[in-house]
């Protein structure tokens, strides 16, 4: 390193920046492409335990504990998966067949609500009756075009499912044998990983670990907490609203708002859209601001919550979760974060000198 503290200072700058240049490289396309073997590396951590269990409780050969434990774990994923994706494609097959009915009820709630903003428009000053009149037209022609663009979107989705179809009963297929063959191989799997890395930085790499372990297990509270206010909210929204079983739906949406794809308007949006078209309209406003509210409180209290549990300030994890979601969407909201704590664990046990404590 130069003794000049400047020169010192920008090259450290300019190794972080060949950093995140190589991590953007790296989750861009090198971790598309292995994907499957990353999930099946984990999956065979997983289920380690209990392939061990198996070789020695049972005295049954390592390659058959885990073929039993990997045709399991692969029948429950993928009848969990079967039965998600068909109840999606059910339900939006069935949505795509009710439109020409919905928008004939659409026509007809669009129609008196016509009336009723013509009352207001002909009480308008004259000179703005002409750009209200223009504006209620363009409004009602986009409304008629809405459920039709909508239609032709599921109609698109259910296509391209099937078609996508073959390549994920491939990636499917490429998991289950990967996590067979690393589960069976797993002592000379990890032996040949930490013999690539030099026996001085084993110690190092183990402190890793430890704390990445320890992070994901913070930042899986801190979310379970976020859930927890998010089904308070659900709940009063629902018994409000007086729907049946307003406690277990409100757990369910919960639980979907827990996922990084997903989130509470995966259900509570289409939900709003269809009480409107169904002439329910207060339960349609409800709906829907009851998601403003979920997502405003969700924004409000994430980065806080997140930074509190895993030693970030709240600013600094809402940067990590801004860049992450402009880089990557929504998984970049999830890994940035934790990236940010590592590099943090990182400079704090002094492997790497990126800023002063």
């Amino acid at each position: 390193m130069p003794e000049n503290k400047h020169a010192r200072r920008g090259l450290m700058l300019l190794y972080a920046a060949l950093g995140i240049l190589g991590v953007w490289l790296l989750l861009r396309f090198l971790v598309p492409w292995l994907l499957p073997f990353i999930i099946a590396f984990v999956l065979a951590r997983l289920i380690e335990p209990i392939v061990r269990l198996l070789s020695k409780q049972m005295k049954l050969p390592r390659g058959l504990a885990s073929a039993i434990c990997v045709v399991i774990v692969a029948a429950l994923l993928i009848t969990l998966f079967t039965l998600a994706i068909g109840r999606i494609v059910y339900e939006l097959a069935a949505l795509a067949g009710d439109i020409p009915a919905l928008l004939g009820d659409l026509t007809q709630v669009f129609s008196a609500l016509r009336d009723k903003l013509n009352a207001y428009i002909l009480a308008a000053p004259a000179e703005l009756r002409g750009y209200l009149i223009d504006a209620l037209d363009g409004l009602s022609a986009r409304s008629a075009d809405l459920l039709t663009s909508l239609s032709g979107g599921i109609l698109g989705f259910l296509s391209s499912a099937a078609t996508a179809g073959p390549r994920v009963i491939v990636f499917i297929f490429t998991c289950a044998i990967s996590t067979f063959f690393i589960s069976s191989g797993w002592t000379a799997t990890t032996g040949f990983i930490m013999r690539q890395i030099p026996k001085r930085h084993h110690h190092a790499l183990r402190d890793f670990r430890s704390d990445l372990r320890s992070t994901l297990g913070r930042w899986l509270k801190a979310q379970l907490m976020l859930s927890g206010v998010t089904f308070l909210e659900l709940c009063v929204a629902f018994v409000v609203l007086r729907i049946d079983f307003a406690i277990l739906l409100a757990l369910v949406v919960a639980l979907f708002d827990a996922l990084p794809v997903f989130g509470a308007g995966a259900v509570l949006l289409p939900w709003a859209l269809i009480s409107l078209l169904g002439g329910e309209l207060t339960r349609a406003v409800t709906l829907a601001v009851s998601f403003g509210i979920i997502l405003l409180v969700r924004n409000v209290l994430e980065p806080k919550l997140v930074g509190a549990q895993i030693g970030l300030a709240p600013i600094a994890t809402l940067v990590a979760m801004y860049i992450g979601l402009c880089s990557f969407g929504i998984a970049g909201m999830v890994l940035f974060p934790i990236g940010l704590i590592m590099l943090k664990h990182l400079n704090d046990r002094g492997y790497v000198q990126l800023w002063t404590n």
